[in-house]
C-alpha cells in the first residue's frame, strides 16, 4: 500500500485568538450594510487585547488609509448550511455559500475593508475606524493594510452583485429631525440613518409595494431606536423616518 491508497487525514483543529474587539455603532445586525464602505458614516474603535495591546504591533499602521479586518461572526449560528438565499437575489434563489458573503459559513470567518481613522497607543492601542460593517462586540482575528495597486481589480467579475444595490430616497419626518437639531452628533446621525436606510435593510419577502403603508420597523443606531416605514409618492417608493428614540438598555 502506498501513500497514495492511505484515506485522507482528518484536518487538524485550529484554535484563533481574537485580537481586538469592535466597538461600533451597529449594537444590533439588523440594519448592518452588507458589505462595508456603503455607509461611510458609520464609525466604530477596535480595542486591542493584551498582549496584543503593544504600540510595537502596529508601528507604521498610520501610515495606511484602509485595513482588512479578519473577524469572527459571532451573533451567527455555529451550524453551516452549504446553501443559502443571498438578499441580492431577493432571498428566494440559493446559491453555494462560497459563491456568497453570507454569515452561515463553516468557520464564521468575515473580511472587511474599514477605512483607517487614526491609531490611539496612549492607553494600549485603540484603532478609530469608519465605513465598516460591523456589530458592536465583533472579535477581530488579524489586521493587514489594504494596497490598492495589489487588492483593486477593476476587471474583476462580480457574479451576482455587478453593482451596488439600488439606494432608496429617505426621508425624516418633523419630530425626527428636532431630535437630530437637538443631539451634538445629530448631523453625523443624520448622515447614518440616511446611508443605512437608504440600503433598505427590510427582509427581502416585505419589498412590496402593496404593504408600502402598512408596516413599521425600527433599527437601532448608536444609542437610539430609528422607527421607520415605506411609503409611496408618484410611483417612488422610499423610506420615512417616524420617530428616533432613546434604545431601550440591553437585556
Amino acid at each position: 500500500m502506498t501513500d497514495r491508497d492511505l484515506p485522507p487525514a482528518e484536518p487538524a483543529a485550529v484554535t484563533l485568538t481574537p485580537i481586538g474587539r469592535i466597538a461600533s455603532d451597529y449594537p444590533d445586525k439588523f440594519g448592518i450594510p452588507r458589505q462595508p464602505g456603503l455607509a461611510s458614516a458609520a464609525r466604530a474603535t477596535l480595542r486591542l487585547l493584551p498582549p496584543f495591546d503593544d504600540p510595537l504591533a502596529v508601528r507604521g499602521l498610520e501610515t495606511f488609509s484602509h485595513l482588512w479586518l479578519t473577524f469572527i461572526f459571532h451573533h451567527s449560528p455555529a451550524r453551516w448550511t452549504p446553501l443559502v438565499r443571498p438578499p441580492r437575489l431577493g432571498g428566494n434563489a440559493k446559491q453555494g455559500v462560497f459563491a456568497t458573503r453570507s454569515t452561515h459559513r463553516p468557520n464564521r470567518l468575515g473580511l472587511s475593508l474599514v477605512e483607517l481613522v487614526e491609531v490611539d497607543t496612549r492607553r494600549g492601542v485603540t484603532l478609530h475606524l469608519r465605513g465598516h460593517d460591523l456589530v458592536d462586540g465583533t472579535p477581530v482575528l488579524d489586521i493587514k493594510p489594504y494596497l490598492a495597486w495589489a487588492e483593486s481589480r477593476p476587471e474583476a467579475r462580480s457574479g451576482f452583485a455587478p453593482a451596488p444595490p439600488a439606494s432608496l430616497p429617505v426621508t425624516f419626518s418633523a419630530a425626527a429631525e428636532a431630535t437630530l437639531l437637538a443631539r451634538e452628533d445629530g448631523d453625523s446621525l443624520r448622515d447614518l440613518i440616511r446611508q443605512v436606510l437608504a440600503q433598505d435593510p427590510r427582509p427581502a419577502y416585505h419589498r412590496k409595494a402593496a404593504e408600502a403603508d402598512a408596516r413599521r420597523y425600527g433599527v437601532r443606531l448608536r444609542d437610539v431606536d430609528v422607527r421607520f416605514h415605506a411609503s409611496l409618492a408618484d410611483d417612488i417608493e422610499a423610506l420615512h423616518v417616524v420617530a428616533i428614540v432613546p434604545a431601550a438598555p440591553a437585556a
